[in-house]
């Protein structure tokens, strides 16, 4: 019974092993050598700019920072002007117009 529990346990030693192992590897391969610093010259000449008009592919809509719905919308495109997203087939957003009510007409008396 000794002999049983002895080879299930090295069995799963072993498994456990090769796996902690394989996963280390794994992990080691991406690691990626840390990229010399710039010079500060190239980094002042040069600064990220972020996009500011955010677009959603789904509608083919862009939103500008003007657009009322520019904070509240998410966006899965972005583009640095509107003439880039109208390239790209996205169409500036348009505020709806406000439909009146319909007048009631009026009941004929009888």
């Amino acid at each position: 019974m000794f002999g049983f529990f002895f080879q299930m346990f090295l069995l799963c030693a072993g498994a456990f092993l090769a796996g902690v192992v394989l996963t280390w590897l794994t992990m080691r391969s991406r690691e990626t050598p840390a990229a010399p610093a710039a010079p500060l010259s190239i980094l002042e000449e040069a600064p990220a700019v972020a996009p500011a008009i955010k677009a959603n592919s789904r509608t083919m809509m862009f939103h500008t920072p003007e657009s009322p719905y520019y904070k509240r919308m998410k966006g899965d495109a972005f583009f640095h002007s509107p003439e880039d997203a109208r390239r790209a087939g996205y169409t500036m957003w348009t505020p709806r117009p406000r439909v009146p009510a319909p007048a009631e007409a009026p009941v004929a008396a009888s």
